[in-house]
């Protein structure tokens, strides 16, 4: 029916398309390890297991056992699948030389008899080269699609190879007879793998969001782009474990792609120019809840934009209470912009004076809270708040101050450069022993580590707890 769609099977897609055309014909091109196999077998899957729509994976590429084996090891079992009789794995290896009415005919009897919903080729390509001429691809293609697409309403995928060093699909005629096109591609991001899937026709829909990223760990899931994250009434957060000699960041994700942050370190999570406030926020809070919680002291110097009401905010957004924050947390504000509403203890009236003169009275608010608690501190800082009061040269004489302390006493300095300041930002790296990097593809959140050396992580809002947590996902 027109203008009708099915789920595609793939997480996170569906999200961005209203599913694919039914009973339409999808073309699904890209260079090898793109992970068009996997797409298609998830589509498949997924009509199988969630809908009942029996299917056929027709290949030319490899055979039933090593499809068997591959697809098992993402939790695909077809084999039970076939057992039940909702799938059938057509090798048309050994029919690619007996002509386009052979390959046809053989693919719509097994559908025919089958009832299938859904229909896969990969790859359509080695038909092509198989059939050697243009007209009879031409041919093959408008038989496919009036005898077995339109004829059975089976939504069908075929495959495309594109060749490495080319760009164009096939013979060029292909796209212009589907109802869907998708070009899966693997690109690069500061020498880091970054899979992308784009959308070049979907007939019958408006997509706004045309380009997405993927990733193929644990299956393909594509990552449409980020939405708002939400606070809300929280359950209390639940504090994680520290690594060997290392604290933890909060989120077992992290510490998982880190190893923690190393006791006594300085930590850089530099900002692309397209994060807002509530996704950076998604990597810093839960590094201090976990502080907190563990009745750990916490002094956090907000970054620009940021008020100390934002900081309070998202900390009850762990399950925190006021009397926590006023016993372990401390936020210096301008004296004047403090005033202006009623003051919780835990804020700290602030006038900027000298380097020298700044940096000690921030010793005494430190030395208040390690005789207070007899515990390491965790220090959040906004660098551009630094500069905007001293100066680049003055920042960075404080912060090598304070590296040196942090060292000693084996606490940790977090440090958030957004690109108000870009010269600072180019100079900090150094003085950091991790050095995180967040940014944002097709609206993607992503990030990665420059030391250590860590993949692309796609970023999500994850509520499963009860309060906001990053989940990460290697891009593969």
């Amino acid at each position: 029916m027109e203008g009708a769609f099915v789920p595609s099977g793939i997480r996170g897609l569906d999200e961005v398309i209203p599913g694919l055309p039914e009973g339409g014909l999808i073309l699904l091109a890209g260079n090898p390890g793109t992970g068009k196999t996997m797409f298609s077998a998830s589509f498949i899957h997924y009509g199988i297991v969630e809908r009942g729509e029996k299917g056929v994976y027709a290949s030319l590429a490899e055979g039933k056992r090593e499809f068997y084996a591959s697809m098992k090891a993402l939790g695909y079992d077809f084999e039970k699948l076939e057992r039940e009789g909702m799938f059938r794995f057509l090798n048309l290896i050994t029919l690619i030389g007996e002509g386009a009415s052979t390959l046809i005919n053989e693919v719509l009897a097994e559908a025919e008899d089958l009832g299938a919903k859904r229909l896969v080729i990969d790859p359509f390509s080695a038909i092509a080269q198989g059939l050697g001429d243009p007209r009879e691809v031409r041919v093959f293609l408008h038989t496919f699609l009036s005898k077995i697409v339109k004829r059975l309403g089976c939504t069908t995928i075929l495959v495309e190879e594109i060749p490495l060093g080319r760009r164009a699909i096939g013979y060029g005629f292909e796209e212009f007879v589907a109802d869907a096109v998708i070009i899966l591609r693997n690109t690069r991001y500061e020498d880091k793998l970054l899979r992308e899937l784009r959308i070049m026709k979907l007939r019958g829909a408006e997509v706004r969001n045309p380009d997405v990223c993927f990733t193929l760990h644990g299956g393909f899931k594509a990552f449409p782009p980020f939405g708002k994250a939400r606070l809300e009434a929280a359950r209390r957060y639940e504090p994680v474990p520290d690594p060997p000699n290392a604290y933890s960041t909060g989120v077992r994700d992290l510490d998982e792609a880190l190893g923690g942050y190393p006791k006594g370190s300085v930590v850089m999570l530099d900002l692309d120019m397209r994060i807002s406030a509530e996704q950076y926020r998604l990597i810093v809070p839960p590094t201090i809840a976990n502080f907190i919680v563990k009745k750990r002291p916490v002094i956090v110097v907000p970054t620009a934009g940021a008020a100390w009401m934002d900081v309070a905010d998202y900390m009850k957004g762990y399950g925190l209470s006021e009397e926590e924050l006023a016993d372990r947390l401390r936020i210096p504000a301008l004296r004047d912009a403090a005033l202006e509403a009623p003051m919780p203890s835990y804020v700290i009236p602030f006038e900027p004076k000298s380097v020298k003169e700044s940096y000690e009275d921030f010793l005494k608010l430190e030395e208040e809270l390690l005789r207070r608690h007899g515990q390491p501190i965790l220090k959040f800082v906004g660098l551009d708040w630094l500069v905007h009061f001293w100066g680049e040269e003055g920042a960075i004489c404080l912060l090598n101050l304070d590296a040196r302390r942090t060292r000693y006493l084996g606490g940790l300095t977090i440090l958030l450069g957004k690109p108000i300041y870009p010269e600072i930002l180019k100079r900090m790296p150094p003085l950091a022993s991790v050095h995180l990097k967040l940014t944002r593809r097709h609206g993607c959140l992503l990030l990665y580590g420059v030391k250590p050396r860590t993949p692309l992580y796609a970023v999500e809002a994850d509520y499963s707890k009860g309060y906001l947590l990053p989940k990460l996902t290697p891009i593969v």
